[in-house]
């Protein structure tokens, strides 16, 4: 029978045709796999303290930094939980979903920022209180403004043209805890369209803010070695 199929594709140029195009597709779906979680521009960044993130950066998307601010006088760091404020979080399941993004995002921001090593302590504040001391300390708190998880079936066939995209989008700020003041903002968004299959929602979101949180822990990173906000095209050449 096996046989007779072949024949029957070789003969057909109408079968082979379509049997060569099923094929294609399928090829196309798995090597869309290699593709996740995107950067794109941050969406109505959230103004706070007089700063609205307005500078592009290569790592944290829109950046603003208040006169002064200096990431190397600060030792200590404090992650807060990132509450979602998306309104396309309307029953259950999307709380669900949102409750668990929010706790994963801050795990990823300590774990990277710990990992990145500018900071002597990280702080979760999920975990624990901050206790008050003589050192100099951050406050990392923000919001997760969108929160989308879009539609496998549309990325699986039309992901190539934006349908059905999964998005994310975090604005954070930075707190001086002494003074209370915002020293630094920050909006950064995330969008997936293709994947295995279209790729699964969930994975999708918490690539993204898995990258958010590397991407941030580099840019302070940058900061503490002197360097401004920039994107790849205007970082001066070495």
């Amino acid at each position: 029978m096996a046989h007779a199929h072949l024949a029957d594709t070789r003969a057909c140029p109408t079968a082979r045709a379509r049997h060569l195009g099923l094929v294609g597709l399928f090829l196309a779906l798995v090597c869309s796999g290699c593709v996740g979680a995107q950067k794109s521009t941050a969406d109505d960044p959230m103004p706070a303290g007089g700063l609205t993130a307005n500078v592009e950066d290569k790592d944290a998307g829109l950046v603003a930094l208040a006169k002064g601010f200096d990431v190397r006088q600060y030792p200590v760091i404090a992650v807060d939980r990132f509450p979602v404020t998306d309104k396309a979080v309307k029953d259950e399941d999307d709380r669900r979903l949102a409750d668990s993004m929010s706790v994963f995002f801050q795990s990823e921001l300590v774990r990277r920022l710990r990992e990145g090593g500018q900071f002597r302590r990280v702080v979760n504040l999920g975990e624990t209180e901050l206790q008050p001391g003589a050192d100099r300390t951050l406050r990392l708190e923000g919001v997760i403004t969108r929160l989308g998880q879009g539609s496998q079936v549309a990325r699986a066939f039309f992901g190539a043209y934006g349908a059905g995209r999964a998005r994310a989008q975090a604005d954070m700020r930075f707190i001086d805890v002494g003074s209370g003041q915002v020293v630094m903002v920050t909006a950064d968004r995330r969008i997936a369209q293709t994947g295995y299959f279209g790729g699964d929602s969930k994975d999708h979101l918490k690539e993204s803010f898995d990258d958010m949180a590397r991407d941030l822990a580099r840019f302070l990173g940058r900061l503490a070695k002197g360097e401004a906000p920039a994107t790849d095209a205007q970082r001066p050449a070495r």
